[in-house]
């Protein structure tokens, strides 16, 4: 594949995406104990009273995501994506998400553009990314998938099957340029597998 091929590909596949996302590492905290404790208890109040009276919960939660460098600002606003939601299950998707190597920043933005991924079983998280991996989607071409196309990670596998499919059988690409297809143009994982042969034609 020639590298003109694949800034077209670019460039065609490039409507919608997040864009360039800062990588942001995460922050140390220092603070003094009380001044973590009067942090914390903050974000609780803005929160408001939990729906399942799970206060100490959501408090280990929002300890938790502080100690993975999340700010006082991203905490609240992870926490206000599904008002709700077992705050267990937003630590859980939280964790895999930054074990997948996404900075918390980033990972911010990829919910709130994705908050359906907040409702996945952490199983079905990890699945889906062995799958990419085998695909060739190593740690830091992975994160770029995500940061592009979270909804990689809630599609039905059937619809990734068939898109790697049309690529490699009908499109003819080797599996070294599919992999190379899925990193640089994540957005093609939302085609129409039926309509992929005819615009990889028209490329």
């Amino acid at each position: 594949m020639t590298a003109s091929l694949l800034r077209r590909l670019t460039t065609a596949s490039s409507g919608g995406g997040l864009g360039k996302l800062p990588c942001v590492e995460p922050r140390k905290y220092v603070q003094e104990p009380e001044c973590r404790t009067n942090l914390i208890q903050g974000l609780l109040e803005k929160q408001g009273p939990p729906v399942d009276g799970g206060s100490l919960e959501q408090e280990e939660v929002i300890r938790s995501l502080l100690d993975m460098g999340f700010s006082e600002v991203h905490v609240n606003e992870l926490l206000g994506i599904r008002p709700g939601a077992p705050p267990r299950q937003l630590l859980d998707v939280v964790s895999e998400l930054i074990l997948l190597g996404v900075h918390p920043e980033p990972v911010c933005a990829v919910l709130k553009k994705s908050p359906q991924l907040l409702k996945l079983p952490v199983t079905q998280m990890k699945k889906r990314s062995s799958y990419l991996r085998k695909l060739g989607l190593g740690e830091g071409r992975l994160k770029r998938v995500l940061l592009c196309c979270p909804e990689v990670l809630s599609m039905r596998q059937r619809d990734l099957d068939s898109t790697v499919r049309v690529l490699r059988d009908k499109c003819l690409f080797t599996a070294q340029q599919v992999t190379e297809i899925l990193h640089r143009c994540p957005f093609v994982l939302r085609e129409d597998p039926s309509e992929l042969e005819y615009k990889f034609q028209v490329l």
